[in-house]
């Protein structure tokens, strides 16, 4: 979503220079396809929507209206849930919500007070009679059957609760009749279910396929097989067929293979490695394995320390550190740090995962735990779970090392900031400095005030007089002396400089594009600059010459986004094009580009 006024997003942008946090704090998105123009326009106290040609595709008749009106800690998750799921806004009327598209075609009818997200062109929904249907992104209901608890969809299939009892819904709204007593998720067209206390499997059709009579299983099939345990607490794992690959013979294993990987435990409480043909490529030694495989490497705990060991058990390095995380892109997140008590009350307004201990095996791409909990259940959304417990709380320091056990980035640090895509940024002493992935420090830990603009290659520096700079992020020189009192930047390696309460423009490279004789300006967008002089808002070009004017003062603007920006003259908003020509007269209330 564009951020709706210039003042508010410029506000929005000088308090990043607080440094307290980094906001760029993951490598950037895939792009997607370009979304249909949509903008929020409010009048008389409801909100609608109109197109790019000013068009109402949304009828003025809601009380709120955008992308995501989930609460602000869960919505830029559910924004992006899945592809294209911008496409879909949210509307709500009396405390019911509903969705459309850009195009106005309705998505799901204003009609539950809570949702999951969008997971496999699917969601869930709950109204005032606490019963949960789905809708597909068609418009169209999944099934005419309402349910209890659910599942999110996984491999076009959810789970479903209904009296008590569990089954399965397809996308294509065959349901699997809820006869059993747990069910977990569907992987390679099988799927573990628990009749009579027991487990067994059954395919996508509902047939049994392996008949119940273990005790436990795991969450699904991985490569292949799936974790059983027997009657006498052993476990082992079984094809798709229920023939044993790997006997019931350990203490306990890790029942989801990484990199084709997974652990076992002997009777002696020691963890070796075996691979999904059931072979074991490392005998038990490990007191603990403490990550899946990740680029040839699993973090262990050894009786000398925590490690990270090859699929064939030998140590490639140590890792002194309190928690180890798996590789990705050739450095591995490391923590240092005590542990804590905390009563807090968590809320799952989203989804929630009941009982599921796999922690980095299962779920590794997102949240990290202790991988070898036991406490089975499947995630299971319930918008109305609540709980007040005490919860371990870990005053931590992050770090990173690379595959060859160097330090990158050390713990020991005050704050290493999660990495980015080209570097890391580091706080020592209330000084920041810039490494990069090599371990080489671009800018050391002398600046008060350091920000890194990845996708320009450069780091905004600020120096002991408060003055700033802007360095290369290849070699950490000065491209531009720090001379200025702020940056702000602006897109496309334009950069907003401040001088004595005026802004102008300057390129990333410190060519000076304006004297500064701006009161604001904002990103760009499409070409062109919001800026601000004493006769109001107006847009200039990369070159810093007028582009847009106004005949009337313009109080306030939007940056330009495919092809259309929002003017505010005389209190009312309206949109225009790149050519200043205005597709919608001022009219609005309010206005929100989606």
């Amino acid at each position: 979503m564009v951020h709706k006024k210039i003042m508010a997003a410029l506000a929005a942008g000088f308090l990043c220079f607080s440094f307290s946090s980094y906001a760029n704090e993951g490598p950037d998105a895939p792009k997607e396809e370009a979304l249909p123009f949509a903008a929020a326009v409010k009048s008389n106290g409801k909100w609608g929507a109109v197109d790019g040609s000013g068009q109402q595709v949304i009828p003025l008749s809601y009380d709120k209206v955008g992308i995501s009106l989930s609460d602000p800690d869960v919505k830029d998750d559910d924004v992006d849930s899945e592809p294209g799921r911008e496409n879909l806004v949210e509307v709500e009327e009396k405390g019911l919500r509903g969705f459309y598209n850009r195009q106005g075609h309705v998505v799901v009818p204003v009609s539950y007070e809570t949702r999951s997200v969008w997971k496999d062109g699917a969601l869930a929904v709950q109204g005032k009679d606490k019963r949960i249907s789905f809708y597909r992104k068609d418009g169209t209901k999944i099934s005419d059957k309402t349910f209890e608890q659910v599942s999110d969809f996984q491999n076009d299939m959810a789970i479903v609760k209904v009296d008590g009892k569990y089954g399965y819904l397809s996308i294509d709204g065959k349901e699997i009749t809820p006869v059993y007593q747990e069910a977990r998720y569907f992987e390679d067209g099988l799927a573990p279910v628990r009749s009579k206390g027991r487990w067994g499997v059954i395919d996508r059709e509902g047939k049994e396929v392996v008949a119940p009579h273990y005790k436990d299983s795991g969450p699904s099939y991985s490569d292949g097989l799936l974790a059983v345990e027997d009657n006498q607490n052993h476990w082992g794992f079984i094809d798709g067929k229920g023939q044993e690959v790997v006997p019931t013979v350990y203490k306990a294993v890790v029942p989801v293979f990484s990199e084709h990987m997974t652990a076992v435990e002997d009777a002696g409480k020691l963890w070796g490695f075996m691979n999904n043909e059931g072979q074991i490529t490392a005998k038990p030694q490990f007191k603990a394995v403490l990550t899946p495989f990740s680029e040839g490497l699993a973090g262990v705990k050894t009786t000398d320390g925590n490690g990270y060991a090859r699929p064939d058990g030998t140590i490639a390095f140590m890792a002194e550190f309190d928690k180890l995380y798996p590789f990705e892109g050739g450095l591995a997140e490391v923590r240092t740090g005590e542990v804590g008590e905390t009563a807090v009350m968590r809320r799952f307004p989203v989804t929630i995962g009941i009982g599921w201990g796999w922690g980095h095996w299962y779920h590794h791409h997102h949240h990290y735990h202790h991988p070898f909990g036991w406490g089975i259940g499947f995630p299971v959304w319930d918008p109305w779970y609540y709980d007040y417990e005490t919860v371990s709380t870990i005053r931590v320091q992050r770090g990173y090392i690379n595959s060859s056990g160097r330090v990158i980035a050390s713990p020991s640090n005050d704050r290493v900031f999660k990495r980015g895509e080209q570097g890391i940024l580091i706080r020592n002493n209330g000084r920041y400095g810039w490494v990069n992935k090599e371990g080489t420090f671009i800018a050391h830990t002398v600046y008060p005030g350091l920000i890194p603009e990845e996708e320009d290659h450069v780091l905004l520096a600020q120096n002991d007089s408060k003055k700033w700079g802007i360095l290369s992020m290849y070699n950490g020189s000065t491209l531009v002396p720090f001379s200025y009192d702020s940056f702000s930047a602006l897109g496309n390696g334009i950069y907003g400089y401040k001088l004595k309460d005026r802004w102008g423009l300057i390129s990333k490279d410190g060519t000076v594009i304006t004297e500064p004789v701006f009161r604001a300006l904002s990103r760009e967008g499409d070409g062109l600059i919001p800026v601000k002089t004493k006769e109001g808002w107006k847009f200039a070009g990369p070159d810093g010459k007028d582009r847009i004017t106004f005949q009337e003062e313009a109080s306030d603007v939007t940056p330009f986004h495919d092809g259309r920006a929002g003017v505010k003259i005389r209190g009312k908003w309206g949109l225009i094009d790149t050519t200043g020509r205005f597709v919608v007269k001022p009219s609005y209330d309010d206005l929100d580009i989606l």
